[in-house]
């Protein structure tokens, strides 16, 4: 299966999030291709700060998941590539750029989404879709 994934898939599969760690797992044992705006590096790495802040994680597990989320093998396409079609998105749909760039990466390669974000998941029902439903 080739998709775009949303940090937030990346998120919950790496944290371990119980209410969605099954989902993602599954939806990552069975991914064979996987796109995401290079946005996605900074995401990750900033969710996983929080985490420790939150002291879910310790700042050892930490780099351990930082690393982990770089041999994902994720493709990380430029941001730049897409923003011009993310901002008009973002602009008719009230969704932040942030999440409109994965949006926007998905149309143009005409491909899913995988994502848990309920908004982006209801502004845009054609592409985005949750993990469980491209299995």
């Amino acid at each position: 299966m080739k998709a775009v994934v949303d940090t937030n898939v990346v998120a919950y599969f790496l944290l371990g999030t119980p209410k969605f760690v099954a989902e993602a797992r599954e939806f990552w044992n069975q991914a064979d291709e996987l796109l995401a705006p290079a946005v996605w590096e900074a995401e990750i790495a900033n969710v996983i700060w929080m985490a420790i802040r939150a002291k879910v994680v310790t700042a050892q597990d930490a780099t351990a998941k930082l690393a982990l989320a770089g041999r994902l093998g994720i493709l990380s396409i430029n941001n730049r590539t897409l923003w011009h079609g993310a901002l008009a998105r973002s602009m008719s749909s009230g969704v932040a750029v942030y999440d409109t760039l994965f949006v926007e990466l998905a149309e143009r390669e005409g491909i899913a989404m995988a994502t848990f974000d309920d908004k982006v998941l209801k502004a845009y029902p054609e592409i985005a879709k949750r993990p469980r439903e491209l299995l």
